[in-house]
Formats: structure tokens, sequence, C-alpha cells
């Protein structure tokens, strides 16, 4: 398994916990908390440490394997099971974040496109992506998310008066019902920073950078919800489908460049693409696992179309995906905050047998095991990236 630097994976985190988070979950956040939407992401924030201490405990036992190859290699049946269900539970992420950036650049840049086109043209893009193994993707990581953050707090500074402080008030007497509630809706999207581990070895993935890159995600949601509340206001920013994007419109400098908000998109959209292109190499990696001699680049493909198909069968329009944040979060918390602390509790590196006419075949077992395990990491590092 290929190693990647600290910077590297700080980025990657953070894109996979702000991406598609950015994009309307804050106008859920205002709906229920009003004026102290920002609460709710630090409360899901927190939530959301519990379940990476265990991970970083687990990755200590398995440094050279991602936690797709720790499931399997610690129980080969039961693991695949368990691996099967969480293959549905990323092809459903897959097929949301679709529809979501589909219908976000319909609305803003091909107002005039069908939207099974723009799908479509989304599909064929990240596929090639995919195809091209996780060092490409962290890469772009590496081209996007800078150019995301640098965008996102440069925006304060052109707002200057447009700014209302008196939208956050009172201050200090929340609404601890609407918060929670708009929290319950936070962590169902900033809980995709879960998917990390899956991907990443127990070398790449240490305490730094894991810690680094969940504080990071979380500043800038904070950041963009306080700005979202100052700018808008709170009365609109609950109504909004994308409050991120109304925010942007809002960025005029000259009358020259009236729309601005088409440069800022520009920046943005990239980084967008690049998590759902993780989210589809997550589902293709899910099967690769899960059947060893399957090539896993052939089916990024089929599963880039099925995932196409179920982002128009699953959420006709944004206003079921809207409405399904409530139930979406429950399934989110028992995989992605429950789920790490059980396999923490079950997954073990090495395989023992039971009585001493298993034992020999076991310790066989353990060694072909760790064989092909070697083989497949220096494999990786010899070509510089992880093939699917």
């Amino acid at each position: 398994m290929k190693q990647f630097t600290t910077r590297q994976i700080v980025l990657f985190s953070v894109l996979m916990e702000v991406g598609i988070t950015l994009i309307h979950a804050p106008a859920q956040a205002a709906d229920h908390a009003n004026q102290h939407a920002y609460w709710t992401c630090i409360i899901a924030a927190i939530v959301l440490c519990l379940p990476i201490w265990a991970m970083l405990k687990l990755k200590r036992r398995f440094p050279d394997q991602d936690l797709m190859q720790a499931m399997v290699s610690s129980h080969p049946v039961s693991g695949r099971v368990l691996l099967a269900i969480y293959f549905i539970l990323f092809l459903i992420i897959f097929a949301r974040d679709l529809r979501i950036i589909t219908d976000l650049v319909e609305v803003v840049l091909l107002p005039l496109t069908p939207i099974v086109v723009v799908s479509l043209i989304v599909l064929l893009t990240m596929a090639f992506m995919v195809k091209g193994g996780i060092s490409t993707l962290v890469n772009m990581t590496e081209i996007f998310v800078p150019l995301l953050i640098v965008t996102l707090l440069t925006m304060p500074l052109f707002f200057g008066r447009n700014m209302d402080f008196s939208m956050l008030r009172p201050y200090l007497h929340p609404e601890v019902d609407g918060v929670i509630k708009g929290s319950w809706r936070m962590l169902g999207y900033m809980a995709d920073i879960m998917m990390v581990p899956f991907v990443i070895s127990g070398k790449s993935y240490n305490g730094r950078s894991a810690w680094l890159g969940h504080l990071l995600g979380t500043a800038i949601i904070i950041m963009l919800v306080l700005l979202s509340e100052l700018v808008i206001g709170v009365p609109i920013l609950s109504r909004l489908f994308y409050p991120s994007y109304e925010l942007v419109r809002q960025l005029q400098l000259t009358d020259f460049l009236d729309r601005f908000d088409l440069f800022v998109a520009a920046l943005t959209v990239p980084a967008f693409l690049t998590k759902i292109g993780i989210d589809l190499y997550v589902t293709s990696l899910a099967v690769k696992r899960m059947f060893a001699h399957v090539w896993g680049s052939l089916m990024v493909w089929p599963l880039g179309l099925l995932g196409y198909v179920c982002s128009f069968m699953l959420f006709s329009n944004i206003v079921q995906i809207y409405d399904f944040s409530r139930e979406w979060t429950a399934v989110m918390v028992i995989f992605f905050v429950f789920m790490p602390f059980l396999l923490w509790m079950l997954l073990r590196p090495k395989f023992k047998g039971r009585g001493d006419d298993n034992s020999s075949s076991g310790r066989e077992r353990d060694r072909s095991d760790q064989k092909e395990g070697q083989q497949e990491s220096q494999q990786e590092s010899e070509t510089g990236h992880a093939h699917l």
C-alpha cells in the first residue's frame, strides 16, 4: 500500500468532510438551530471524534492494510458479509452525492441542458478519474482542496459591510432542542470523513493527519455557516437549497464582474467532483476486496452506471434528499459511529486455530495471508499507486 504524507491525508480528510456538506447542509442546520446553526457543526464534530479515535486504535493493528483488507483477512466469511453491507452504503452515498452535484451544476452552470445529460457528463469525468487509482485522486485533492480553502478564507474580505452581526442575537441563549436536531442533520454529511480509513493504510492514517484533517474541516464548515448567517440572514438561509451558492452570488467586485459566482464555481466545483470520484473509488474497491480475483478497474464503469441509475431511482428531486437527511443520519451513525468500536474489539491481525489439530493449518493460513498482503503492498509501492 502506497504511503502518503500527512499533508495529503489532511487535505483528503478535509475534502471528505467538507465536500458535499457545504452545498445544502447549512440550510438544514439553520432551519432548526436558527442563529446558533454554527453550534451544530461543533456538536457533530465532537461526536465524530469518538469513531476517529477507534479507527486510529484499529489501524495500528493493520499498518500495511486498509480497513477493507483488515475485515477480510481477520474474518474471511463474516468480513465479506459486512463488507457487502458497506458496499450498499457506499453505493447510496455515491448516488446521493451524484444527484446533489448534478442538480447544482444544472442550476448554476447548465440550466438549459437536460439533467440526464449533465449527470452522464459528470459520471464520465469521474470514471476516467477513478481508473487512475487512489494516487490520482489524492494528487487531485492536493490541487483543488487548497483552492477551495483559499477561496473560502478570502470570502470574508470581500463582504465587509454586508455582514450583519445582529443576526446572531441572542448570543448566549441557544435553543437546545433545535441545536440537537440541526446537529443530527449535519452529522449525516460530516460523517463521510469516516470513509478515509477504508482506503488508506494504517501507516498513512496516523493520529496527526486524522485529527488535523478533522479540525480543519470542522473550522471551514463553521466559518461558512457563520458567513451564510451574517450575509444572507437566518430567515432566508433556512429556506434555500443551495445556501453556499447564494452566498457566493453576493460577491460583486465591480459592474464588469457581476457574475463573479461563475469564477468561484470554477474553483470549487472540481473539488466537489473529486469527492464524488472518491465515492466511486471506495465502491469499486469494496467489490475488489470481496472478490480477490476481480479486477477492480473493470468494475468502475458498471458501478458508475449503477450509481447513475440509483441517483434517479432513489431521489427524483433535490427535495427528497433534503427530507431524507433525518433517516439517513441514523444509518450513518450505525455504520460510521458505532461500528468502528465494534470492529476495534473484533478485528485481530492474526488467525488463531482451534485446538492442536487446527493449529498447524492456522499457521499456514496466516503465512499465506501475510505473503499475499506483502506481495500486494510491494506491487503497489513499486507501481506508485494502488490499482483497483
